[in-house]
């Protein structure tokens, strides 16, 4: 399995497919210590590293100020299971968009949860997972489901490997599932 930094600069910029981001010189994605350099005013520069104390230390010396922190997670499709179980009175929907396939899990016709992927020259990124406040209480379900769909549509499309960027809580439901976190996300903006 090719590691997050020798794939860096394909599941960067699917990451920022599946955000919508308009404008790629916006904000830069860098492994950290090897990438890190000037940050343009107004921009946003995500240090992608395993040592969150030397990347911060990093960015307090260039006077950036931390707008966020992520979990990057990472899993070979051989070990999921992507056969989603759907829970009761719940409907999938996936939808092929121009720049990511996304799925929409309903419960009785009301959209309760979402996620996105890109698929990107071996691998994928799954991001954008959010179950709303209607799904609370089967948020590792719906995530489940979400995770087998759009692992599922990666796999058939050639990735052997998955990528997630989530929150420190969903990385703690996703570990039992076949995930392994291999790096954390820092966001600095100046």
């Amino acid at each position: 399995m090719t590691s997050w930094h020798e794939s860096l600069s394909t599941w960067g910029p699917a990451w920022a497919a599946i955000r919508d981001l308009e404008d790629p010189a916006a904000e830069q994605i860098l492994a950290w210590p090897v990438g890190a350099g000037a940050i343009a005013e107004g921009s946003v520069m995500h240090l992608v590293t395993e040592d969150t104390a030397a990347a911060r230390e990093f960015a307090a010396a260039a006077r950036l100020t931390e707008t966020g922190a992520a979990v990057l997670l990472s899993a070979s499709t051989d070990e999921l299971d992507l056969v989603p179980h759907m829970p009761p009175n719940t409907n999938l929907a996936e939808v092929p968009l121009e720049n990511y396939d996304a799925v929409e899990v309903a419960l009785f016709d009301r959209p309760v949860a979402g996620g996105r992927v890109k698929v990107a020259d071996g691998l994928a990124v799954l991001g954008g997972l959010h179950v709303d406040p209607e799904g609370e209480g089967m948020q590792a379900e719906l995530e489940t489901v979400m995770i087998a769909s759009l692992g599922e549509e990666a796999f058939l499309h050639g990735a052997d490997v998955l990528y997630l960027v989530a929150g420190s809580a969903q990385a703690a439901r996703m570990a039992p599932l076949g995930w392994t976190q291999v790096a954390e996300i820092l966001s600095f903006k100046k």
